[in-house]
């Protein structure tokens, strides 16, 4: 963050400084009393099992300069500096909107059912070809990781991608309050969250507080084929730009040709005609990367400094992951799970593998509310159709998946139904041969890289 005094960091944060030095700086601070660096402020967060008041010395011991603390603790050294706050998390954030406020640069938000991260990812691949960018990192992406990401500000930053989880309706219209975004993409509306909000129709409305937040100089990037979408989009006051498959939309992709290698494609827009290579198989990320390219074009990128960022992606871990383990291909997809990324892994899965053996390990895909059951069979009902040759379904729910299977047509003595990962490692592992390629794809809650 930007250096800031310890008495302004008093007035912003409604904190009663009661002990230390009012003319200390400080330029970063931490919730990690295992992480925090020298000089750093500690925020004493508490969570439903965890209290950080509990780390406080041990966090001045480690460097910190500075202390934020709903309670006073013994044995604090002399000399640290304490602030009291009724609510550390609420100062957190408080600090974290201040720290925006002093930037004027491009803050782009990035939502969705899924595909949210990736495109996150391969937005600030873009804007990092003109720019000093700083992009979410990891699943800091809530009431306490966005304010992570935008106390991470500094003046070397040039441009910001700020990824926004959604898991009640307010949610994101309370991390945009603290973002303050200008430019808006929604990936897609999906099944995800369905236990959360109870209809697609309220995971959009819920989705689409982004775009009240957009600017009249701002703009969003939406995803055309996606539910609800045009109701949502009436609630910007920017530029609204769709992307699709259709050629009547704003900017669209034809000739796709997918590999294990990634995707090529044309795009088409208002003036433009270009060929992208993007480094990632799938049709559910040329979409992602379209996204991204309408928003480029809309920020006065050309379309060499586009392809040339789009080609240099670095994605977040455990999404499409490509591993090859003695002489296996192994796609790492286990980051999180709902019908549509699962279906989408499964085009992958087969455009990766080709003429190989095809292997889908498949954990429940939680939080799908009282439908749950019947996303997962029909899931399963799909699989016939995407060419798998082995199924491995993990979890209660995922047992649907494989009835759903059988149902379609899949031969029962191909498909396995395990209980946990160990068990689930133990089929795979006697499948196994040379050249198979075996997709793993599950919810966060079912920790699937157990399974490798």
């Amino acid at each position: 963050m930007r250096k800031i005094k310890a008495a302004k960091i008093g007035q912003v944060i409604g904190a009663d400084f009661l002990q230390g030095n009012p003319e200390n700086w400080y330029k970063g601070v931490s919730i990690d009393s295992r992480q925090i660096e020298s000089g750093q402020l500690f925020f004493a967060i508490r969570g439903k099992n965890y209290d950080a008041h509990d780390f406080a010395v041990q966090a001045v011991f480690a460097g910190a300069s500075g202390l934020v603390l709903e309670r006073m603790v013994p044995d604090l050294p002399p000399g640290v500096d304490v602030f009291l706050v009724p609510d550390t998390l609420a100062a957190l954030q408080s600090l974290a909107r201040y720290n925006r406020s002093a930037f004027n640069i491009p803050v782009i938000a990035v939502t969705g059912s899924a595909g949210k991260t990736t495109t996150k990812d391969l937005m600030a691949g873009v804007l990092s070809v003109k720019f000093n960018t700083l992009k979410t990192t990891g699943n800091q992406n809530n009431e306490i990781g966005l304010p992570l990401t935008l106390l991470s500000l500094d003046e070397s930053h040039e441009a910001l991608v700020a990824e926004m989880a959604m898991r009640g309706p307010g949610e994101i219209d309370f991390l945009c309050r603290l973002a303050v975004p200008n430019a808006a993409i929604i990936t897609n509306i999906g099944e995800a969250h369905l236990e959360l909000l109870g209809s697609v129709e309220k995971i959009a409305q819920a989705k689409g507080e982004l775009l009240e937040h957009i600017p009249a100089g701002g703009f969003a990037v939406l995803n055309a084929q996606s539910p609800y979408i045009y109701m949502q989009a009436a609630r910007c006051r920017g530029r609204v730009i769709f992307f699709g498959a259709s050629s009547n939309l704003d900017i669209y992709a034809r000739d796709i040709r997918i590999s294990g290698e990634g995707s090529t494609f044309t795009v088409e827009a208002e003036g433009y005609s270009f060929n992208i290579f993007l480094p990632l198989p799938g049709l559910h990320n040329v979409l992602n990367a379209l996204s991204v390219i309408g928003a480029a074009l809309e920020l006065g990128f050309t379309t060499g400094e586009i392809t040339e960022g789009l080609a240099r992606i670095a994605l977040s871990g455990s999404r499409l992951e490509m591993l090859n383990l003695k002489g296996i291909i192994v796609i790492n997809d286990t980051y999180n799970a709902n019908p549509s990324s699962v279906k989408a892994a499964l085009e992958v899965l087969a455009e990766v593998a080709d003429d190989k053996r095809k292997i889908a390990v498949l954990g429940d895909m939680l939080e799908l509310g009282e439908k749950a059951d019947l996303f997962h069979n029909q899931l399963g009902e799909s699989i016939a159709s995407t060419g798998v040759d082995y199924l491995i379904t993990v979890g209660r729910l995922a047992r649907q998946i494989a009835l759903g299977a059988i149902k379609s047509g899949m031969s029962g003595s191909h498909i396995f139904i395990c209980d946990s990962n160990a068990e689930g490692f133990e089929k795979l592992e006697k499948l196994l041969a040379t050249d198979d390629v075996v997709l793993i794809k599950g919810s966060r809650g079912m920790p699937m890289g157990g399974i490798f």
